[in-house]
């Protein structure tokens, strides 16, 4: 009796002390490292396109006998390049900066006496800009805005009864002036984006001194001044170079 105590006890011994072995080689097991998440930064540089449409409005005042004033539409498309850069602050906030140049096609022409017509042609316009928007991850919302440039074109035709020759003036300039405007930006591939945004110019008003008329019989308009504003709307692509990812953030 006393063996078979004896053994009983020392195979509960046995058994307690592997047990306790597993557990030991169990706790002593490597814990697997933790899936790192990246998280999308709005920080970098960044090359795109964009192509869009506008609509215009040109305001003419002759400052002659007639004392004529017009205003008139314009619209076409246009599309270009812009080349930028972005920093995101701590949280969410995305601070930056804008170049683009655009190519155009935006027409407009009216008649009113006593001028037969009067036209306008954008042939190109670009600008330099301050963007500041609020990132919800992937997208950011932001507002932009800055300094404008226009590549501008006028023409005034003259000819009143008795002129058997009608007389063109054309009158190109650089205008410049501003932009103000808003969009989203979305995040949808690797350092991809596409954006939405609508943009306003306003190039001013420009004074031209010589709108007189001549040959056979000279006309005189002596000066004339016209205002430019466009409203435009685009979609783009975007390449961010550098910086895609902020520091990952574990998770178990």
């Amino acid at each position: 009796m006393k063996r078979k105590f004896i053994r009983s006890l020392a195979g509960a011994a046995a058994g307690v002390l592997l047990a306790g072995t597993s557990a030991i080689a169990a706790d002593l097991t490597p814990v697997p490292p933790p899936v790192l998440a990246p998280v999308f930064t709005w920080t970098g540089f960044e090359l795109g396109a964009q192509i869009g449409g506008g609509v215009g409005q040109t305001s003419v005042n002759l400052f002659d006998v007639f004392n004529f004033s017009n205003s008139y539409s314009d619209s076409g498309v246009f599309g270009g390049l812009h080349v930028g850069f972005n920093y995101q602050l701590m949280g969410p906030i995305v601070v930056g900066v804008q170049g683009e140049y655009n190519f155009a096609g935006i027409t407009g022409n009216a008649s009113a006496v006593p001028l037969n017509y009067l036209t306008t042609s954008i042939r190109e316009f670009g600008s330099a800009d301050a963007r500041i928007g609020y990132a919800f991850n992937n997208l950011l919302v932001y507002a932009i805005g800055g300094f404008a440039y226009g590549d501008i074109r006028n023409a005034i035709n003259f000819s009143p009864s008795g002129i058997l020759f009608p007389v063109n003036r054309f009158f190109a300039a650089n205008r410049y002036g501003f932009d103000v405007g808003g969009g989203l930006e979305y995040n949808f591939f690797g350092n991809w984006t596409a954006r939405a945004e609508y943009r306003y110019y306003n190039w001013g008003t420009r004074g031209f001194a010589d709108a007189g008329f001549g040959n056979p019989v000279t006309i005189a308009i002596p000066n004339h001044t016209s205002k430019e504003t466009l409203q435009t709307g685009r979609l783009g692509l975007t390449y961010k170079f550098a910086w895609p990812y902020a520091p990952v953030v574990a998770r178990y």
